[in-house]
């Protein structure tokens, strides 16, 4: 079978290569991402492996069928960016991969939970200065805290697993309830979350239902001095709204790892260029506020499994026409 990776990036194909050894697929790897202009070009390929910032609408569904492509693999725990419906209808086959490491989106929530604590935007400019006074630096410990984890799956779960060994009282909201995190933490509706948290830190799902799930509203219910935490989507967050709310102090510090314009900048080398968005531009120029470019997951551990599971997705589908991961 042929199968078309899409938004590669070069450090990763010996990781691809070597998973691949178990399955003997043909490979094709492209650094760009998968667009409509691309028709044509994957006409003998049976798959396609691609990523949140590739969109498979209808009309990208209907291109992809017209070239002879059956299954559409998403390297991503995520499937906003995956018209599924098209997908259905055109007769296409889709899978993602649900568990690749929720340690390392975890971990690196914690990361961004700790910058802003320890204010180290506003810390590491003194350094770069050779400012070396305490002035204006003073921080907070974690481990006095109370934090809000809204959605607690398997990646929510990992990450209250890590803040129970800080200390901190750990408030949770979740359609469903977990046994486990029963145990280190409080289940409490989302009022009570919001109004009750030091710290609030989205692990929802992009569904239609929580978009821009923290807008005006919500943050005029939570604490003065709030720390918003976003490793998740883009679209959880009504983005102006909360820069309006950093301005006027109402939220102490922000840290996100996704934006909901993202795609604009995402895996681009912008050196030197304007960013062409003045909303990203002012949230970069504010010290209380630390952007990570969707890098949570991009750790070896981390890409191994999403190799593995990718090809892995393709292989049952070729053996047994249906998928374990299949959505």
């Amino acid at each position: 079978m042929k199968l078309w990776i899409a938004s590669h990036r070069e450090d990763e194909t010996q990781i691809y290569e070597e998973e691949n050894g178990r399955f003997g697929f043909d490979l094709t790897f492209d650094q760009s991402a998968l667009t409509p202009d691309m028709a044509g070009r994957l006409r003998g390929y049976d798959a396609v492996a691609v990523t949140t910032n590739c969109r498979i609408d209808e009309r990208m569904c209907r291109l992809l069928s017209g070239d002879g492509v059956r299954y559409i693999l998403t390297r991503s725990t995520g499937t906003d960016h995956l018209d599924l419906e098209a997908i259905h209808r055109c007769g296409l086959m889709a899978a993602n991969v649900p568990g690749y490491s929720p340690n390392a989106i975890s971990e690196h929530t914690i990361l961004l939970v700790l910058m802003l604590l320890r204010k180290m935007r506003r810390q590491m400019e003194k350094i770069r200065q050779h400012d070396f006074r305490l002035e204006g630096i003073r921080a907070r410990q974690l481990s006095g805290l109370t934090v809000g984890v809204i959605g607690a799956g398997r990646i929510g779960a990992t990450t209250i697993g890590l803040l129970a060994g800080f200390g901190c009282r750990i408030l949770v909201n979740d359609l469903y309830q977990n046994e486990q995190v029963k145990k280190m933490a409080a289940y409490v509706s989302l009022d009570e979350l919001l109004a009750g948290s030091d710290i609030i830190i989205l692990h929802a799902p992009m569904i239609e239902a929580n978009y821009h799930l923290i807008g005006e509203e919500q943050i005029g219910a939570m604490k003065d001095g709030v720390y918003l935490v976003n490793p998740a989507r883009g679209g959880l967050v009504d983005t102006e709204a909360v820069c309006r709310g950093l301005e006027k102090g109402k939220i102490g510090g922000f840290a996100f790892d996704v934006y909901e314009n993202e795609n604009a900048t995402q895996r681009k080398d912008l050196r030197g260029k304007e960013l062409g968005d003045p909303l990203l531009e002012k949230l970069l120029s504010m010290d209380t506020v630390v952007y990570t470019s969707h890098t949570a997951f991009y750790t070896d551990d981390a890409i191994r499994a999403i190799a593995r599971s990718t090809l892995q997705n393709l292989e049952d589908f070729r053996k047994n026409g249906r998928c374990i991961n299949q959505r």
